[in-house]
């Protein structure tokens, strides 16, 4: 019997998915339950089981620079090695068309000629497949090649020769990665359809820095990241609004505080979420961030470790950047953006000294939080942040 192997929805908003690799070859034995591939959506990687018991016949799909649309067929099992499979007997009766010999054209006709021409051109369906997906012109191969049939070899030879010749023009030219096209696809959506406003404020970090100096000096190597988490997650439970997904024309209000933090990868960019840290100590919100930074970087995150973020916060003040804007990472409604630590003069009432002082920047969601509200949350934060005995009030 024949099995379809289909591109799975992983979850209620997925429709499609990039195949990072197959980790069984064509005519390798599958056992039901064991993982056959890796998929990627939303920038989170998921293992496949097989859902039957065989022999992995054809592949489709191999790793997929572009999306497949959920349910496609990306391969086949079967019972035996001795049953045909559809995909194979399509591409053969494909190929032998391509071979059929056609009537000659007549002498004297340019355009004849050229047809005449183009019937010599003969490829196998994965090099036919390879210049689909990469936009080259089997004309541009054979022109190159001295007759024969063009190989899936031969695509990725040609390929890589306009590479080189792009570089030797002094440009380079790369498609883009799984991960960096779901950025750019969810990056874009969100700044096309979302009404983006921006409220910034400068905060005087004397007191955070003397708590982190303290924990120091006590073997605790908490971050200005994790001070930072820990005051937020006392203020939002405040300011409900800043808690919602806005998901079909509609606010979701969540009673978790769940705050996703952004982490540069290797492959792109990724916002673990950190769970209910309504009533976590610095202590366990420094824990929850170091270990879900640690995932991230590894490249272990799974699809409940970044879904359901309402609430981010990125930080690029190590870099030297002082005030940036963020765009909101959906179907959440804010993203806050913390710039360096700078030491600035500080006036208070007649004297002047030397602090250090933060800037910090709110993207929000305007269908949802009105300006008053979110500039009532960073009042609050400021306050709380300059005066940090009040968070335990």
């Amino acid at each position: 019997m024949i099995y379809e192997i289909i591109m799975p929805k992983l979850g209620e908003t997925m429709e499609e998915g990039y195949i990072n690799k197959w980790l069984k070859n064509e005519g390798d034995r599958v056992r039901k339950g064991e993982v056959i591939l890796e998929v990627m959506s939303d920038k989170t990687n998921f293992e496949v089981e097989s859902q039957h018991e065989g022999f992995l016949r054809k592949i489709l799909i191999q790793s997929s620079d572009k999306p497949v649309p959920v349910t496609t067929i990306i391969g086949y099992i079967s019972d035996s090695m001795d049953e045909e499979i559809p995909a194979i007997a399509k591409e053969e009766k494909q190929q032998e068309a391509s071979l059929k010999e056609k009537k000659p054209p007549e002498e004297g006709s340019l355009e004849k000629k050229e047809t005449q021409f183009s019937t010599r051109i003969i490829a196998s369906p994965a090099a036919k497949k390879l210049a689909s997906e990469m936009g080259i012109n089997l004309k541009d191969i054979a022109d190159l090649k001295a007759g024969g049939r063009i190989e899936k070899k031969d695509v990725e030879d040609y390929a890589l020769h306009i590479k080189e010749k792009q570089m030797e023009a002094g440009k380079k030219i790369e498609q883009l990665s799984p991960v960096r096209k779901i950025i750019a696809d969810r990056l874009s959506w969100s700044k096309q359809n979302i009404p983006h406003y921006y409220l910034s404020t400068k905060i005087n970090m004397n007191s955070i820095e003397q708590m982190k100096e303290l924990s120091n000096r006590q073997g605790k190597d908490f971050t200005y990241t994790d001070f930072i988490l820990f005051f937020v997650s006392r203020v939002i439970p405040d300011f409900p609004l800043l808690n919602t997904s806005f998901i079909n024309g509609e606010i979701h209000q969540f009673n978790s505080i769940d705050i996703g933090i952004a982490v540069n990868t290797e492959n792109g960019l990724v916002v673990p979420v950190l769970r209910d840290l309504r009533n976590k100590s610095i202590e366990e919100i420094s824990i929850l961030r170091s270990n879900a930074m640690d995932k991230a970087r590894k490249g272990q995150l799974e699809k409940k470790d970044t879904e359901n973020c309402r609430f981010v916060l990125t930080n690029l003040g190590m870099f030297g950047v002082m005030q940036f804007q963020a765009i909101i990472n959906p179907p959440g409604t804010a993203i806050m953006a913390v710039g360096s630590i700078e030491k600035e003069p500080i006036i208070s009432g007649e004297i002047i000294t030397v602090g250090k002082t933060m800037w910090v920047t709110l993207s929000l969601d305007h269908r949802v939080i009105d300006g008053a509200y979110g500039g009532a949350f960073l009042k609050k934060l400021r306050m709380i942040m300059e005066n940090p005995a009040t968070a335990l009030l």
